[in-house]
């Protein structure tokens, strides 16, 4: 009655002369462990609790309070093992099962958080929010089938959820299928109107099926909603670059930088406009004019170095790289891209291979840097190691021509003839107007294995 009246230090008092009367009862030494808890005395509730569970190893209290603790206490590991103890004990406890679940998910361990949630549904039945938590989780696991599946299931248990539409949206796009998130995301903005955020979400998923008047119908109706939308401007300007409208991109941005004023942003996008027309000229006073308007802007040092790069003026470049990683020092591309020119020119190779090992710490499976890293090992005569990190880098960069161009050039140097003519044939494949690739195969010496055999002596 203490306790329940909030007099928890009597209760405390109460309870210890209880204790007096019966020292191996399990139910009081919980009671105990409650009430010190209430209080913030962590360190005597857990001790009470130890005790109790001395007494009775599977007291179910004992054990809900001890891993209450021990969560609050960010020890997750040892709360775990609480949990799981607690699972064991019947009846099933759907609090103890969804509980233990989040925590498998908190360290990673989503399999084992699946298991969980289809055991809940076997054990409590179906509902929106438990199909909708397996759906997600499947999704985490790229199992992209049966993530669908749970969360339709969940949509036809709540068909007006906002949460369930987005996330069948992201699952869809995620696995491809941008026609399916789309129509997804429209339904969220049926339900949500004035959520931009969605309006984005579909856009990109539209953007990415090649459905570009309606992706731009979308960005535009973000940009309705709020007019200074910049990611809303920059998926415009994505949607006509992906056409190759560039005067139509141009012209945009122009009356956006006289609305909104000299936003070092649009001159960036500008810049990039500029640069996929062709016109490097214009592309470098853009990204010029976005310094000049925020020198610290990293992005717009890294995009001045690589048209500095595209104009022939390789060590200009190399000083603009630098100067990007002095305002960003984990900005990843621009250590690739440095450490790549250092390896293009057979210079600093140390550095190079140091600074890409970097990008590639930030971003283990970029094929660029993988690339880059093998043209390193190719540049310092490590050729084994070369073609390990190129062939590992072809696994992602599967249309890349200057990387089987590399991979060719590996093969070569290990006289491993064939593979490089495949190679060579393929970055052909992929860049058929490149004299050079045509030179280089052309050029190349015949296997050994294709040499028509000597007839023998005659006797």
């Amino acid at each position: 009655m203490l306790e329940r009246s909030a007099r928890l230090p009597q209760a405390v008092e109460a309870y210890r002369r209880a204790l007096e009367y019966d020292r191996r009862s399990p139910a009081l030494l919980v009671h105990l462990g409650a009430a010190h808890a209430k209080l913030g005395q962590s360190d005597r509730a857990l001790h009470a609790f130890t005790k109790a569970l001395a007494l009775d190893p599977e007291h179910p209290e004992a054990l809900r309070w001890v891993a209450r603790l021990q969560i609050a206490q960010g020890r997750f590991d040892e709360a775990v093992k609480v949990y799981e103890r607690l699972a064991r004990i019947p009846p099933k406890d759907q609090l103890i099962l969804s509980t233990l679940a989040d925590l498998y998910v908190l360290q990673g361990r989503i399999p084992e958080a699946i298991a969980l949630y289809e055991e809940l549904i076997d054990a409590f039945g179906s509902s929106s929010q438990l199909h909708f938590n397996l759906g997600v989780l499947y999704g985490r696991a790229d199992q992209f089938k049966e993530a669908l599946s749970e969360l339709s299931r969940a949509l036809e248990l709540s068909p007006e959820s906002l949460a369930i539409r987005i996330a069948l949206g992201v699952t869809y796009e995620l696995s491809g299928a941008f026609d399916h998130a789309a129509a997804h995301y429209e339904e969220a903005i049926r339900l949500d109107p004035f959520n931009a955020r969605l309006y984005h979400r579909t856009a990109q998923a539209l953007l990415s099926g090649r459905r570009f008047s309606e992706a731009a119908r979308m960005y535009q109706a973000a940009l309705d909603l709020s007019p200074k939308d910049m990611e809303a401007i920059m998926g415009l300007v994505r949607v006509w670059l992906a056409q190759e409208q560039y005067g139509r991109a141009e012209s945009f941005l122009a009356r956006q930088l006289s609305t909104l004023g000299d936003q070092p942003e649009l001159y960036v996008a500008l810049g990039i406009v500029y640069r996929e027309a062709a016109q490097h000229q214009e592309a470098l006073r853009a990204f010029e004019r976005a310094i000049r308007q925020q020198a610290d802007y990293a992005q717009a040092h890294f995009y001045l170095a690589a048209q500095l790069d595209e104009l022939g003026r390789r060590a200009a470049a190399r000083a603009w790289l630098r100067r990007t990683l002095e305002l960003d020092p984990n900005h990843a591309d621009a250590m690739n891209y440095l450490g790549y020119l250092n390896a293009e020119d057979g210079v600093q190779l140390e550095e190079a291979e140091r600074l890409i090992e970097q990008a590639l710490e930030l971003d283990p499976d970029n094929g660029a840097y993988l690339d880059s890293l093998g043209w390193v090992y190719y540049k310092m005569g490590r050729i084994d190691e070369a073609i390990a990190q190129l062939e590992r880098a072809a696994k992602f960069l599967s249309t890349d021509a200057v990387l089987f161009d590399h991979l060719a050039e590996a093969y070569l140097k290990q006289q491993d003839i064939e593979r490089a003519r495949r190679s060579w044939e393929r970055a052909l494949q992929l860049a058929p107007d490149n004299l050079i690739l045509q030179e280089k195969l052309n050029h190349l010496p015949r296997s050994p294995s294709t040499v028509a055999p000597k007839p023998p002596l005659s006797p």
